[in-house]
């Protein structure tokens, strides 16, 4: 069996022929933000008769501690059907320089960039992915899941924004980098309908920049009614605390994440309420 047939040898006519193919696209696990559609499974192939006509299964995976599952789901759909079932997603590095809406997730969420300038240690994005690149033409969507969007450039930064003023319910879910919230984007910001704003703060060290940022984006009449905050915990439980409520008394509700590195770990059920505890607190 091919474990690990991403989409190299194949990637530029997928691509060019993706919106003429009846793909089937298989996941590990369903999430918030997986495709909803008659083509999106996320277990073991039904009888054959059951299934929509296709000319291809991708089996797409985004953690690396699913990547034994996804294998194991390919080898079953492929003992179903001699069409070919591709392997890959953000698990296995596949390439990411296009972007076409409803695929891979959910229609209404959009990827306008990939890749980040950052260089943190805890984050695979940089190695996977590299630095920013801005795709050329903008998926319209009202969920923006770029992993840092305000790192873009101006140009594209406007042709987003101008895109954005006919959606509504807009929700920044990629993580807003404190440092790069500047007036402009605030101001933009501010002409849009917007549902929720998702910044990050996962280190002491990113508690004074996030209060900043704070700062402007309730100047703009943002409160904590649409402003989100990730916040990575799982070492120091006095720390992670701290830091939470300095998010929440600067106007912004966490989002506890414990940290889960290529190996996944598994936290104690002290480290488990806590996490719940303060995920969207009260």
């Amino acid at each position: 069996m091919q474990t690990h047939l991403i989409y190299e040898e194949v990637i530029n006519n997928v691509y060019r022929q993706k919106k003429r193919k009846r793909i089937i696209r298989v996941f590990p696990h369903k999430t918030a933000m997986s495709p909803t559609d008659e083509a999106a499974y996320f277990d073991t192939p039904p009888f054959p008769e059951f299934l929509p006509d296709f000319d291809e299964v991708h089996v797409s995976c985004t953690f690396t501690w699913d990547m034994r599952r996804a294998e194991f789901l390919q080898e079953q759909w492929q003992a179903i059907t001699d069409k070919p079932v591709l392997l890959g997603g953000p698990a296995y590095n596949s390439p990411c320089h296009e972007f076409t809406p409803g695929m891979y997730v959910k229609r209404g969420v959009t990827f306008t960039s990939r890749g980040c300038v950052n260089q943190c240690g805890f984050c695979f994005v940089p190695r996977r992915e590299g630095k920013i690149f801005e795709f050329p033409e903008i998926a319209a969507g009202y969920i923006i899941q770029d992993n840092n969007f305000l790192a873009c450039s101006k140009r594209h930064k406007s042709k987003v924004y101008d895109m954005l003023k006919t959606q509504k319910g807009i929700e920044f879910r990629g993580g807003l980098e404190s440092e790069f919230i500047n007036d402009w984007d605030v101001e933009q910001m501010r002409g849009l309908r917007i549902k929720s704003l998702w910044m990050a703060c996962d280190g002491p060290d990113r508690v004074q920049p996030f209060i900043k940022a704070i700062e402007k984006l309730k100047k703009a009449g943002f409160n904590r009614n649409k402003i989100y905050c990730y916040a990575l915990i799982g070492d120091d439980m006095a720390e992670n605390e701290a830091r939470l409520r300095q998010i929440y008394e600067a106007g912004a509700m966490p989002f506890a994440s414990l940290f889960q590195p290529e190996q996944r770990i598994t936290y104690s059920k002290e480290w488990k309420d806590f996490q719940r505890q303060w995920c969207r607190p009260a």
